[in-house]
């Protein structure tokens, strides 16, 4: 980051620079830390000149965990980061090379093997035949879909959190977010799912992450608007919005859907897009989820503040975007 440089250059701290220059020595003394903590001791006139409290990577937590002497494991807050920077940083990933098989699909089958993507993310061996059965007209399709999944080659717990693996290593606990297991509580031995007896596979570790977590929440919005009968698609126009909702007025709102636990992150993406998709739409929303803001009250606010030029588009948690849903759907309802 050119900007730490700047900074330690003008607050007198480029001893540190060098100091910790060597990989080993960074991870031991930054990588554990939260990054505000990186400034400890430095000149906190320059700092506040600098503005360093308004950079995008000020507000992130530590980008990995301890596991050992010499073992660290990327963080959430890690991989967050990493998806906000524009920059070649993903390409030849899993998830990036999935969503190029995928975006070449049409609607139909694009949002078959996306759903079942996020409402899948362990299947038996019987399951994977049946689905490839399915989409055996269209070889882009099931290509798409076997490129998901992985075999499970060791025993595991499921994630009560995602419902994807919680593997018990030599590190302790391991599953696609640092998030799962910051709040999974200890296992007994009868939860152990062993893959010797049968064949089971999972969404690769990318896939999970960036595809199927996401993803629940855009089911979650869709499940709402059916119990509502309110008129809905899943990622219309090849993905454009995550959903889309009609309203019997003919009125359109566009959402998308985001699952970035740190605001700062979101707001550095939000920014790296040049806002919310243009469209012909009554309102569009960032919609987070509800736990989102349990810890970070002014979550939204944070994200608000760079949608001026956005007057029709705003974020909000789930239970704020229902309630907006309730309103519309009240006033068409005294219209009659």
């Amino acid at each position: 980051m050119p900007v730490l440089s700047k900074a330690a250059r003008e607050s007198g701290r480029t001893e540190n620079v060098f100091q910790y220059a060597d990989e080993s020595a960074f991870l031991e003394h930054f990588i554990t830390k939260p990054i505000y903590e990186w400034f400890s001791g430095w000149d906190q006139k320059v700092i506040e000149e600098m503005k360093l409290q308004e950079e995008p990577f000020y507000a992130y937590d530590a980008f990995a965990y301890r596991r050992s002497d010499h073992m660290y494991i990327p963080s959430s807050d890690c991989f967050e980061f990493l998806d906000t920077q524009d920059s070649d940083i993903m390409d030849g990933t899993d998830e990036h090379i999935l969503y190029e098989k995928m975006i070449v699909l049409d609607q139909d089958n694009y949002c078959k093997v996306r759903k079942y993507i996020i409402e899948n993310p362990i299947i038996t061996i019987d399951k994977r035949r049946e689905m490839s059965l399915e989409l055996a007209d269209n070889p882009a399709a099931k290509e798409a879909f076997q490129f998901a999944y992985e075999e499970i080659t060791d025993d595991f717990y499921p994630c009560p959190c995602c419902g994807w693996t919680m593997i018990h290593g030599k590190y302790g606990y391991n599953c696609h977010s640092t998030h799962c297991i910051d709040i999974t509580p200890e296992f007994s031995e009868s939860d152990k799912i062993s893959c010797s007896n049968s064949t089971l596979f999972r969404l690769k570790k990318g896939i999970m992450r960036y595809f199927a977590a996401p993803g629940k929440l855009e089911l979650e919005i869709a499940t709402y608007c059916d119990k509502k009968k309110i008129q809905y698609a899943l990622w219309p126009q090849m993905d454009r919005y995550d959903v889309e909702i009609r309203f019997s007025d003919g009125e359109l709102w566009e959402i998308d859907a985001k699952a970035y636990h740190n605001p700062i992150a979101l707001r550095t993406k939000i920014q790296n897009d040049n806002g919310f998709p243009a469209g012909d739409y009554a309102k569009g929303f960032f919609v987070i989820p509800d736990e989102y803001v349990q810890n970070q009250r002014n979550y939204t606010a944070i994200i608000n503040r760079i949608l001026t030029g956005q007057n029709n588009v705003k974020c909000v948690t789930l239970r704020s975007l229902k309630m907006e849903i309730n309103r519309k759907e009240e006033s068409l309802y005294e219209k009659k």
